[in-house]
């Protein structure tokens, strides 16, 4: 996509031989964005945004639009190439509409950065310091399941070699996040289970951040179990064992992910502290809602 877009031209003067690359204009780029604040992190809005540079009147100017993030326009930009890469430095304004009020209000703005992944920043009034990064072509596979999806859990406790008893059902929703760097954050909440071959069960909410893409079997996964800071609230009482715990997640504890051509399906194979069982979930559910 760098190679159809960019162009490079070597130049030399009778004084320096150190070749001088030029930029073609990029007209009307289509991307998408994520963008933080001092109240949110970065947080995926979809994929709608276009940033156009274009030269006029021997100055590079960049221009950016998008329909919930307002537009923008950088005059007098300084265009470079460190590092093999064009990146694009300069100030302009940023207009956006007062959600409450429908008043369009300009503010100072900032761009730097890749030509095709640059940052913007701006302050934004009361919302205080924006920042948003435009991501040059489709979005990401991670953005693609980016949202809230709402399905059935199904439980086994157990396995081939302890037995398996279940499987147990609750209906639940899964909050699915995507990250930057193109990864997944995966938030279980807590569900309840009754009557099963170990007692009541309290499962307790556990978010899952940075899972990859594993593009050979076109999933997305991660082992989690040597996370250290990542522990889940487990209850069984009235059963076989009776516990009330926040333990952390035993090494062989991992997450699949994978899109269905209704939503996704969330695999999940964990134990907690010294239980003795392991449990599956597996998680199936038709997105609900986006951003």
């Amino acid at each position: 996509m760098l190679v159809s877009m960019l162009s490079m031209t070597a130049c030399l003067n009778d004084d320096d031989e150190t070749p001088r690359p030029t930029i073609d204009p990029l007209e009307g780029l289509q991307g998408y964005i994520f963008v933080s604040s001092t109240f949110f992190p970065d947080t995926y809005y979809g994929d709608c945004a276009t940033l156009t540079i274009r030269k006029e009147n021997g100055q590079w100017t960049v221009l950016f639009i998008d329909p919930q993030w307002g537009h923008a326009t950088f005059e007098n930009v300084q265009i470079d190439m460190p590092h093999f890469a064009y990146t694009a430095t300069g100030t302009g304004t940023i207009v956006m509409k007062d959600l409450h009020s429908g008043v369009e209000n300009s503010y100072d703005a900032t761009i730097s950065g890749d030509v095709t992944n640059p940052t913007i920043t701006a302050q934004l009034g009361k919302m205080g310091a924006v920042t948003i990064k435009f991501f040059a072509g489709p979005a990401s596979k991670a953005c693609q399941l980016h949202g809230n999806y709402q399905g059935t859990n199904s439980v086994v406790v157990g396995n081939d070699m302890t037995g398996t008893f279940g499987p147990y059902t609750t209906d639940i929703t899964c909050k699915v996040t995507a990250n930057p760097d193109a990864t997944l954050n995966v938030e279980i909440p807590e569900y309840v289970l009754n009557k099963t071959a170990i007692g009541n069960l309290t499962l307790g909410t556990v978010t899952i951040k940075n899972v990859y893409y594993d593009s050979a079997k076109d999933r997305f996964f991660r082992p989690y179990g040597n996370l250290d800071e990542l522990t889940m609230h487990f209850k069984a009482e009235g059963g076989m064992m009776n516990s009330d715990i926040d333990a952390p997640f035993t090494e062989d504890s991992e997450i699949e992910v994978r899109s269905t051509e209704t939503g996704l399906k969330i695999i999940n194979t964990f134990r907690v502290g010294s239980m003795p069982f392991p449990i599956v979930t597996t998680f199936e559910g038709t997105l609900v809602s986006g951003n």
